[in-house]
């Protein structure tokens, strides 16, 4: 009895197992679809829900005050990016 137990739980294991890929997918799903100015209404909404979830830390000071540097190609991006959208000169 207990042998088929533990059977039928791995086999429940099994099926709710995910791949990478599949959890990739279910990540990107819902905004794969939405045009230019709903995907910054979602970014934004998103933003604003790490904000809530920042201001109810009692370290919010302590995290705010770190600071991740840039990655190493960021002003070439940036610079492209500004470029590609018809800005005269990057800041």
């Amino acid at each position: 009895m207990e042998r088929r137990r533990v059977t039928e739980y791995v086999a429940r294991l099994d099926r709710s197992r995910r791949t990478l890929a599949e959890e990739v997918e279910l990540d990107v799903a819902p905004v794969r679809d939405l045009t230019f100015d709903e995907r910054g209404d979602w970014v934004a909404r998103a933003c604003a829900s790490a904000w809530m979830i920042l201001r109810s830390r009692p370290d919010k000071a302590e995290v705010l005050a770190r600071r991740e540097p840039p990655a190493p190609d960021f002003d070439d991006k940036w610079r492209s990016l500004r470029a590609r959208f018809g800005r005269k000169k990057a800041t």
